[in-house]
């Protein structure tokens, strides 16, 4: 897989919201459209990935 870890969370941070991580998508997946943006909970990291088709 093609996987791209953009950015990583850090869990220790309560600072960081739900919202500030779906801005943060929103951002990376504007600065790369052919890219399908998600967040990996195991890497616990905003990753993107080639889209198929």
């Amino acid at each position: 897989m093609d996987k791209i870890i953009h950015k990583k969370i850090d869990k220790q941070d309560e600072s960081v919201t739900i919202t500030d991580i779906q801005e943060m998508m929103e951002e990376i997946q504007e600065e790369n459209p052919d890219r399908e943006v998600f967040f990996d909970g195991d890497e616990y990291a905003i990753c993107s990935r080639k889209k198929e088709g």
